[in-house]
């Protein structure tokens, strides 16, 4: 079983209420993306680890200063980060990726600095897709996503960001809407 640790806003907090709705409401932004999932708004901190490690959930240090910061609007190709908010790696996130990979995939402290250093991109997900992505398509949900923004009383995506969080253990395995904590 695989499984994943994900960081999500505060549940009760306006960010992640935002961050759900643009999740929701993205894909109706263009026919292409109507097929896209809905998920929880999170940044992946370790992914691919077993049930066997789960329990230790519970010895992650949570850091107190932990800020979590948009940089930008982002595009990729990849599935699971084909629309994205690209996540400043701050060093509470770093710190707590790199104890997450010793405590969840057993490795060394050295192991797990290298692997966050050289893999760990912070990044909050807004569509999950395997379409193609055109100019066309990505212009218009700048433009979206922009003026949400707006309407979230933010100046633009820069200013998106929150204080804290939850650790979520989730199993993504299967389709995502199998996905569960």
């Amino acid at each position: 079983m695989a499984l994943s640790l994900w960081l999500t806003p505060p549940p009760e907090s306006p960010i992640y209420a935002q961050l759900s709705q643009l999740i929701s409401e993205l894909p109706e932004a263009n026919p292409s993306l109507k097929s896209s999932p809905v998920f929880l708004p999170h940044i992946t901190v370790v992914s691919g680890f077993s049930q066997a490690n789960a329990s230790r959930l519970t010895q992650l240090k949570f850091p107190h200063e932990l800020t979590v910061s948009v940089k930008s609007l982002s595009f990729g190709d990849a599935c699971f980060k084909k629309i994205y908010f690209s996540i400043e790696r701050s060093d509470a996130l770093v710190e707590l990726a790199t104890e997450a990979r010793v405590k969840m995939k057993d490795m060394s402290e050295e192991e797990a600095q290298r692997a966050v250093q050289i893999e760990y991109d912070p990044h909050a997900s807004l569509v999950y897709n395997d379409v193609e992505l055109n100019q066309t398509i990505k212009e218009i949900v700048s433009h979206i996503v922009k003026a949400k923004v707006e309407t979230f009383g933010y100046t633009a995506w820069e200013s998106l960001g929150w204080k804290g969080g939850q650790l979520l253990l989730v199993r993504t395995e299967g389709p995502v809407d199998q996905w569960r904590s």
